[in-house]
């Protein structure tokens, strides 16, 4: 079994070191004001007000420092930035600098759509001081060129309501330490159910793809190998059953709310309204989820904790990066700018601390730590990266095809759904999901 860490967030912050391999330089700090910089680049991103905001000032200060230097802003929610995206690359029309994600990066990493980074690394020109190799290496295409530069690294965890949890133990509920396997959880969620008068002990993860995805490598199999499908119908279908057993011992909603939930907002969803006691949620989304907590729920505090570990305790989680690349069509006199700018995003002290971690925390250890011990940091904030940091060194990360994850997303949601629905059996089900989800990537491939 793996070793227990500390959950607590009043507990020192882990000094093992994200993921523990290459992360031992500070961070370089670009800073400094380079009258001789010139150019006019457009930056891409996706996300709301609040990171729209945050940008703003990162890019307002990087315009001070570099005056010469001027930072064009396109932003979208998160679908229909992939779909610009897509319609800027076909029309070679792409941002000198490109928001980009490990998950949706094998569909762009081309030498036609994003610049190789390896020479501009390799020149100095980029730095990269402080980011873990594997992180670093999720963001190289299957030709092997660094296509993006990781500045947060984002995971998926569990979000619980500590105020059920608390009730459930005053009932003779055992407590849920990590790390404990599918089974215990299972134990556990039926314990808090029997505690509850109202509600749900969970939403029904049946047709999550982040949840699958951790079940899948907890259970000690991947989920692709390059374009292959890999895991077996035996896991797919244990998925399934596990999910309908717990589904008909009502400790999850029904089908038609668990669709309804899927796609919820927060203000609308059990967790935040004290309807659910725990559910599958991004971590970084904690401190919006406390905040209409408060207001629609008040007195509730919604705390996270890791996915459950595979029976032999082997731990599935997933690790990503979000980064920024640089299109293929940026000019040549524009690379400067473009690399200077993406030098300061990430590996600036003050821009990270604008940022705070908002779309995953932030790359460099170094940066973490500061955030992790300012005074003015959210303590959900605090939470984001003390959690990040007890269970990343054991993430298994996931080198997505192109088109992969959509494509999970797409192929799970129909599969469980006709369980849950009366229309397939488990065992139909996971045959129908590998063969819609081989189809796709292969087709994915192709194009």
């Amino acid at each position: 079994m793996p070793n227990k860490f500390l959950t607590t967030v009043t507990r020192p912050l882990l000094a093992a070191s994200v993921l523990a391999l290459t992360m031992a330089a500070q961070p370089a700090g670009v800073t400094a004001q380079d009258s001789n910089l010139q150019g006019d680049i457009r930056f891409s991103w996706w996300g709301g007000q609040v990171r729209n905001d945050k940008t703003d000032r990162i890019i307002q200060l990087f315009e001070q420092q570099n005056p010469g230097v001027t930072v064009a802003r396109e932003t979208a929610d998160f679908a229909p930035y992939w779909e610009r995206l897509t319609i800027q690359s076909a029309g070679n029309n792409q941002p000198c600098a490109i928001t980009m994600q490990t998950r949706y990066l094998a569909t762009y990493a081309t030498p036609d759509i994003l610049r190789p980074l390896d020479d501009l690394v390799e020149s100095g020109v980029l730095d990269t001081t402080g980011i873990a190799e594997p992180v670093l290496n999720s963001a190289r295409g299957a030709d092997g060129n660094l296509y993006m530069i990781p500045h947060g690294v984002f995971y998926f965890a569990l979000m619980y309501n500590e105020q059920i949890y608390e009730n459930a133990l005053a009932a003779g509920a055992p407590a849920l330490e990590w790390p404990y396997t599918w089974d215990e959880y299972a134990e556990h969620l039926r314990a808090v159910q029997a505690s509850l008068t109202d509600g749900v002990a969970t939403h029904n993860m049946g047709r999550e793809p982040d949840a699958f995805v951790t079940w899948v490598q907890s259970h000690g199999e991947d989920l692709f190998d390059g374009n292959t499908v890999t895991f077996t119908r035996e896991t797919a279908i244990a998925w399934f059953n596990y999910w309908e057993a717990l589904r008909n011992e009502g400790v999850t909603e029904s089908p038609e709310e668990m669709v309804t939930e899927n796609s919820a907002l927060v203000e609308e969803s059990n967790l935040a309204n004290g309807r659910g006691y725990a559910t599958n949620r991004p971590p970084n989304q904690l401190g919006s989820v406390q905040t209409v907590t408060n207001t629609v729920n008040p007195g509730a505090t919604i705390n996270t904790r890791p996915y459950p570990v595979g029976p032999d305790g082997t731990v599935g989680m997933d690790l990503g990066a979000n980064g920024i690349a640089i299109g293929a069509n940026c000019p040549e006199d524009q690379i400067p700018a473009t690399a200077a700018f993406i030098n300061y995003w990430t590996q600036d002290s003050e821009a990270a601390g604008i940022y705070q971690s908002d779309n995953g925390v932030v790359a460099i250890e170094a940066l973490q730590n500061e955030q992790a011990s300012n005074p003015e940091t959210q303590p959900t904030q605090v939470r984001l990266i003390e959690l990040f940091q007890q269970v990343a060194s054991t993430a298994d990360p996931v080198f997505w095809p192109a088109g992969g994850y959509g494509a999970l997303t797409d192929t799970l949601n129909r599969a469980y759904d006709g369980v849950a629905f009366g229309q397939l059996s488990p065992e139909d089900a996971a045959d129908q999901l590998i063969a819609e989800l081989q189809d796709q990537i292969t087709r994915a491939a192709r194009q």
